[in-house]
């Protein structure tokens, strides 16, 4: 595996670790949250909504401690293209809160050239059972 693929896994694992200390209450992370996105971020939600930085700042604000308990699992992690120091990396995303759990399939585009990796795009589909 070469070494900006490495980087784009590690970064999807990293990121989502900060998520989940975001969603139990320490709200000390969500800077060091922000600093892995570019400043023209956007997100397309499960739902179709495209949401650029800025609200995507707001949202982990607003859901600080609002998912005491969850824990994140990374799953399937697969490099889809690469362009440059930018990889566009699918991976399969669950989340778990006592009996409640979803499971999101996302694709992003991480510019691994730079220090953390700055994510640039990421869309997360919903698989329902």
């Amino acid at each position: 595996m070469s070494e900006l693929n490495e980087k784009a896994r590690e970064s999807v694992i990293v990121l989502h670790q900060i998520i989940e200390k975001v969603f139990h209450g320490d709200g000390s992370y969500v800077p060091e949250l922000l600093r892995h996105f570019s400043s023209d971020f956007t997100m397309i939600t499960p739902g179709g909504k495209s949401m650029p930085l800025d609200e995507v700042a707001a949202l982990f604000t607003r859901l600080t401690g609002g998912r005491q308990g969850v824990a994140i699992t990374i799953e399937q992690c697969k490099v889809i293209a690469r362009f440059g120091e930018e990889v566009a990396i699918q991976y399969h995303e669950l989340q778990q809160q006592g009996e409640n759990h979803t499971h999101r399939i996302a694709l992003a585009v991480i510019d691994c050239g730079s220090t953390p990796p700055r994510w640039r795009y990421l869309q997360e589909t919903m698989v329902v059972s």
